[in-house]
């Protein structure tokens, strides 16, 4: 048998494509050609489509190209939009409900113009009785909490964010990729110097005349006294630099130019005058650029910690082997921890000792962007060489910021609070010692990009939705006292008291009465009238999700009696066997609702 009948035997053809083929083939030669574009059409699109997300997702052999077609999109038209602003609400978490009111900043943004993902960054800090925001635009912003962030006249220094995009259309620049919205200001606090109350801002800066980059600090003198934010007034001339990274960076030709999204940036302050400050790799890890990673290298200031004197300017290498840390503590006994955004996998919280390397990029708990072992690392999944983080999130979580909470609730004093992009969520991390004991996430929806504690004891969240989340504690209700209260006073016999006690001690094994507590299972709080399967619980059968209509009394009775007869639910059987327990119990539910 010939090699041509070996194929043939070998490929069976399936006979339906026997039959279009067939069809094709007596179609009209026009046709023919028609449907062969159609068909050529679809491939191409197919193949950009795959691009689009290699460069969206910044993976893959393509995205240096497509990330050039990306950002020009991104100039040229609106993509994605702004997520739906977030409403005043509760939040639940195991310890304390966390109430929540919301100030919005107007930064000028334009959503209908720009991808508003691609301008964030920026930093929080408290002074008097506000909190002050510098965002992307590099003005500051200023709220209570009580109503929406106004501008105060302060403009931060320049980071010559003009000069830097402009080279998008540089002809000496054109196999750079410039993602215009990288260039960012990383982080604001307040200070009480010896020489006086100050700013200090921290932002990545773009040198035009060396087309080069740093990490750079820069401070500005307060009036003595004086704690109303609106009294005071700054251009950018105002402000005086006295710290940049060195050296001053090249761009690099492998995937963005500049990735200022991994500055780093973060500070706290040690009285009486140093500032611990993270400064990120800039993705210069040897997998996103050429050479070995940039944080192992003892002689730039990129991948450390550094300690820098806010009156004299000096700095020096604190800490070495860091990624992108995005947050930053310093506990009363002078510890200093830090949350290290890690690459997929590996997001890490780290206790930082002066001179000790923690190990990026030779180790870590995470893997490259594929999912594969980090090129030249000593180990894979493994932190046996370098300084071990206290404790690691896998799957990544995007750690963005951090705050050690005193005096918001007993049950949270000396907790780390622990924010989150991807996530949208706040991790709560109980430490003791070096050790962390457990994490608890709290579900927020908004992409958060730093937390802090104000100086009224408020948790502030600070978004890429250019939101304020001022969070206060509020304590949690004694649901089962409640219950037992009406219980006592309901006109019902004994025995079915009774029973709908013991009933209603079977639902709060999984059923909250917390207001929006939907996490384990539906919470019962403020159901009635509601729509069936409506909240925010991410377990509900396909038979409830189906299912129309409102939880009526006689819906609720329905479902108590059979919950899998009256729409496939996946709860099991109330055990109540008595049909004037069962009203009972929908009873209570009505009057939780009357209460609201």
């Amino acid at each position: 048998m010939n090699r041509t009948s070996d194929a043939r035997t070998a490929l069976k053809v399936p006979e339906w494509l026997r039959s279009v083929w067939t069809w094709v083939r007596e179609r009209p030669l026009w046709m023919q050609l028609s449907g062969a574009g159609l068909v050529s059409l679809g491939v191409v699109g197919f193949i950009f489509f795959l691009g689009f997300v290699s460069g969206e997702r910044q993976v893959g052999p393509a995205y240096p190209l497509f990330a050039k077609v990306t950002n020009k999109l991104d100039h040229m038209f609106f993509r994605g939009g702004p997520e739906p602003k977030l409403e005043p609400t509760i939040y639940n978490s195991a310890l304390v409900r966390l109430d929540s009111s919301i100030s919005l900043v107007d930064t000028g943004r334009d959503d209908s113009q720009t991808n508003p993902l691609s301008e964030n960054g920026g930093g929080v800090t408290s002074f008097g009785d506000d909190v002050l925001v510098l965002a992307y635009n590099g003005k500051v912003y200023a709220s209570a909490g009580e109503s929406d962030a106004r501008e105060t006249a302060i403009v931060a220094p320049d980071i010559n964010r003009e000069a830097y995009q402009a080279l998008r259309d540089n002809p000496d620049f054109a196999d750079y990729t410039f993602h215009r919205g990288y260039l960012r200001y990383n982080d604001l606090m307040y200070v009480d110097a010896p020489s006086g109350p100050q700013l200090v801002a921290s932002y990545t800066e773009y040198h035009p005349e060396d087309f080069c980059y740093t990490n750079t600090l820069a401070k500005l003198a307060l009036p003595a006294g004086v704690n109303d934010i609106d009294a005071i007034s700054a251009r950018p001339e105002d402000w005086e630099v006295f710290f940049r990274t060195d050296p001053c960076m090249s761009f690099k030709t492998e995937h963005l130019a500049l990735e200022g999204h991994m500055a780093g940036g973060r500070m706290i302050f040690q009285a009486p005058s140093t500032i611990v400050v993270t400064s990120g790799d800039f993705h210069l890890d040897g997998m996103r650029s050429s050479g070995p990673g940039i944080a192992q290298d003892p002689d730039a200031m990129y991948g450390k910690t550094l300690s820098v004197d806010v009156e004299t300017g000096a700095g020096r290498i604190y800490s070495t082997g860091h990624r992108n840390a995005q947050g930053i503590v310093s506990l009363d006994d002078g510890t200093i921890l830090i949350a290290e955004h890690g690459p997929r996998g590996g997001d890490e919280l780290n206790i930082i000792e002066e001179g000790l390397n923690y190990g990026w990029p030779l180790e870590s708990y995470g893997t490259t962007y594929r999912g594969t072992q980090i090129p030249n690392s000593v180990s894979y999944g493994r932190h046996g060489q370098f300084a071990a983080p206290s404790y690691a999130w896998l799957p990544s979580v995007a750690i963005s910021g951090m705050t050690v909470v005193e005096g918001f609730d007993e049950s949270w004093d000396g907790d780390l609070l622990v924010s989150a992009l991807a996530d949208r969520a706040l991790y709560r991390v109980r430490m003791r010692g070096n050790e962390a004991i457990y994490d608890e996430r709290i579900e927020i929806g908004s992409r958060i990009r730093y937390v802090h504690q104000h100086s009224d004891g408020r948790i502030v969240l600070w978004t890429d939705n250019a939101e304020l989340i001022f969070l206060s504690a509020l304590q949690r209700v004694d649901e089962g006292q409640r219950f037992q209260n009406w219980l006592e006073a309901a006109d019902l016999p004994r025995r079915v008291k009774s029973d709908l006690d013991s009933a209603m001690g079977r639902c709060i094994e999984c059923h909250s009465f917390q207001v929006g507590d939907h996490e384990k299972a539906p919470g019962l709080n403020r159901i009635f009238g509601d729509d069936i399967a409506s909240t925010s619980f991410n377990g509900y059968s396909e038979g409830l999700l189906r299912k129309n209509g409102t939880w009526t009394r006689d819906n609720l009775i329905a479902f108590l009696n059979d919950p899998d007869g009256f729409a496939g639910s996946y709860m099991p059987g109330s055990g109540i066997d008595d049909a004037r327990v069962t009203e009972a119990m929908v009873d209570y539910l009505e009057h939780l609702d009357e209460q609201f």
